[in-house]
């Protein structure tokens, strides 16, 4: 008899746990007028909360009786004029905050808020694309005839779970009428995603550079890649590929060789009107020679001007650390303000 005594006792206070612990979890309405109420956000549609209570059953509640809400579930959310995906909802020093996928909001009002629910968002499109041209270009006279043009294209295509990039720079210089730089490389990028984050990569890119003294240069590799993010304010992905290289100058034997290149790009959107900053960097090694390595990042600040037009302020920086010649030299920079073209 005492043992089942004691078994009822401990079943007692099992049970007493698992409900204050559910309590505990539980999703908590905060209403303008004070009052708290614990249960589950059902949705908003309409101008009305839906919530479902263990003491009061389902509530109807007019949306501007709403002060906060916290919640661990995940909902999408449509305001006026922008969607919000994946969001689970708290409150700090008694402002509204939504975790979502494009970042932390505080949210002002909810009467800003459409509609609240597990999947009242439209789903992102099949294919989607996105690029962008910045020109910068200078012309100068008098006591020195110079001309230049720097030219940089990028083009997105996504496509389920397959990505496609393509890349141009193209750098022509001329001082008194006599050529100083003339430069273009190409590139291609595969991306495969097999998970959300992991990717399977591949590469391939071409380049001349008169002056380098390289007549051409391709690398073609294959490897793997992690997105770290990817909301409507960040990108940020890293990827590194084993490739091989053939070069070839026009003053010194060829080189072919395998190499490690690692490459990381990463994108700020400040806000939706198009301020942005940019940064992508490669880093090439070769397996044979340690010296044989290279550096390569473009950096920049965009700044809306209308639609889809913005000012670009960028450094594009090379590092060759064993050039084609002695006489080259191993550092390029160059400082740019260009006009932007998105799309």
């Amino acid at each position: 008899m005492k043992s089942f005594n004691r078994n009822k006792l401990f079943l007692f206070f099992l049970l007493l746990a698992a409900t204050l612990g559910a309590s505990a979890r539980a999703d908590r309405l905060y209403t303008t007028d004070g009052e708290s109420i614990p249960g589950r956000l059902l949705g908003i549609s309409d101008g009305k909360v839906l919530w479902s209570s263990e003491v009061f059953g389902d509530l109807v509640i007019d949306q501007y009786h709403i002060s906060r809400i916290e919640s661990g579930d995940h909902y999408d959310f449509k305001l006026s004029g922008r969607e919000l995906n994946d969001c689970w909802m708290f409150v700090q020093d008694d402002h509204q905050l939504l975790h979502c996928d494009e970042g932390v909001e505080m949210l002002s009002s909810w009467k800003l808020v459409v509609a609240v629910g597990e999947s009242v968002n439209d789903p992102p499109p099949l294919l989607a694309q996105k690029g962008n041209v910045i020109v910068a270009a200078e012309d100068s006279s008098g006591n020195n005839n110079l001309n230049k043009i720097n030219v940089d294209a990028r083009s997105e295509l996504r496509f389920i779970e397959s990505r496609h990039t393509l890349t141009l720079r193209y750098q022509e210089e001329t001082l008194e009428d006599a050529p100083a730089r003339d430069m273009w490389r190409t590139g291609y990028q595969y991306d495969q995603f097999f998970t959300e984050r992991w990717f399977a990569a591949g590469n391939a890119s071409y380049e001349e550079d008169e002056f380098k003294a390289i007549e051409h240069r391709s690398l073609v590799g294959m490897g793997m890649g992690y997105q770290f993010l990817e909301t409507r304010y960040f990108d940020l992905l890293g990827k590194g590929t084993v490739n091989y290289v053939d070069e070839q100058f026009s003053t010194s034997p060829s080189r072919k060789t395998p190499a490690f290149l690692w490459n990381l790009d990463f994108a700020w959107r400040f806000n939706d009107k198009g301020m942005e900053f940019f940064h992508r960097q490669s880093a090439l090694q070769a397996f044979e020679d340690g010296d044989d390595w290279e550096v390569t990042t473009l950096t920049g600040l965009k700044y809306p001007i209308n639609g889809h037009f913005s000012s670009t302020v960028q450094l594009e920086y090379d590092y060759d650390n064993l050039p084609a010649q002695s006489e080259v030299e191993k550092k390029d920079q160059t400082w740019s303000i260009g006009l932007n073209y998105s799309w």
